[in-house]
């Protein structure tokens, strides 16, 4: 039995951008989800986001914003003029610093984290992230003043010993909120380099879309899929033709397109050839679902940030290694290129 201050708390998480339906009883509570519970955050956080979205409109073109909201993805082809994306090109390939890894089955991924601090020896990068039309899209699309969170990053795909699947190749959706997450390219990605996949228009709250999402939320407290228990509903195989959602994009695009997505969406990795990788800046922003206010842009929260992440990192690095184990990014042995 759980006692009375952790109810409230469980209560409570439901004004937060909480998700997982087995650590909440509340968000995982078959009877009030068929009541309409996990619909009704949902629309709340949709309907929210595009009040903060509003704030940002001035300086994004209107069929940029028109794109976005209708297909819950913008992809800018040649995004920086050619003599500039070589100049950054070559300043991310040269650029050192702490590198985390994470392993997901067979797939390696490494990042940089581009701090205020590590940018400063980066000059094109610090051009890019001033960039006022790179800034006015960063903020429209996230719905928030504060600039994302951004690593050089790059994946590793096939390259390590592994029965089990792994779980970003799996078509999936982040969370019941709105969320930006962006890549811009530096290098060109096939369709054997597990190019970034996206069920166009999935964004959009359509009565298919909050049909599965309540076919969802019924199931996931015990569903077998850890991810999908935790609130990252993976995409049953089938569904997508079952519930009329659309079908699937892939992005194999060239070097110096700026891809900026809507993860709420469906999407997920592309399978890839053994041993091939994709490089690129990639950059995240979640921010409060349930809040009409913008947020505040100050180069001193940018900094607290990362300062934040850093925290979170050593953090879980202490518990793993109480546990004998690494953390799940955790600094690997050979902290040199990506």
């Amino acid at each position: 039995m759980r006692s009375l201050a952790a109810r409230c708390m469980d209560a409570l998480g439901l004004l937060t951008g909480a998700k997982s339906f087995v650590a909440n009883p509340v968000l995982g509570s078959a009877e009030l989800n068929r009541r309409g519970l996990h619909l009704a955050r949902l629309r709340a956080a949709h309907w929210l986001m595009r009040v903060r979205q509003a704030w940002f409109a001035y300086g994004v073109p209107r069929e940029q914003r028109k794109a976005f909201q209708r297909d819950g993805y913008l992809m800018l082809e040649d995004f920086l003029p050619a003599e500039q994306y070589q100049r950054l090109l070559a300043e991310a390939e040269g650029a050192r610093g702490e590198i985390r890894q994470c392993r997901q089955a067979d797939t390696l991924t490494r990042r940089r984290v581009m701090s205020p601090e590590n940018v400063e020896a980066l000059p094109e990068m610090q051009t890019l992230m001033r960039d006022k039309r790179f800034r006015r899209l960063m903020r429209y699309c996230s719905g928030h003043a504060r600039q994302p969170i951004m690593h050089l990053e790059r994946i590793h795909n096939g390259v390590l010993e592994s029965h089990e699947r792994d779980p970003q190749k799996s078509l999936h959706v982040d969370t019941f909120q709105p969320t930006m997450k962006f890549w811009l390219y530096l290098q060109d990605v096939t369709p054997a380099q597990g190019p970034f996949m996206f069920v166009p228009g999935s964004t959009r709250l359509t009565s298919a879309r909050l049909t599965w999402e309540k076919h969802m939320s019924l199931i996931a407290r015990d569903h077998p899929n850890r991810y999908t228990q935790r609130g990252s509903f993976r995409v049953d195989e089938g569904d997508l033709e079952r519930f009329g959602l659309g079908e699937v994009k892939h992005f194999a695009v060239k070097a110096n397109t700026l891809l900026i997505a809507n993860t709420y969406g469906m999407h997920g990795r592309g399978e890839a050839e053994q041993g091939s990788t994709r490089f690129a800046l990639w950059g995240m922003s979640r921010t409060t679902p349930f809040s009409p206010l913008p947020g505040l842009g100050f180069e001193w929260l940018n900094r607290v940030q990362y300062k934040v992440l850093e925290a979170e990192r050593q953090r879980d690095d202490r518990k793993a290694a109480a546990r004998g184990e690494q953390a799940s990014w955790f600094v690997p042995s050979d902290n040199g290129e990506l």
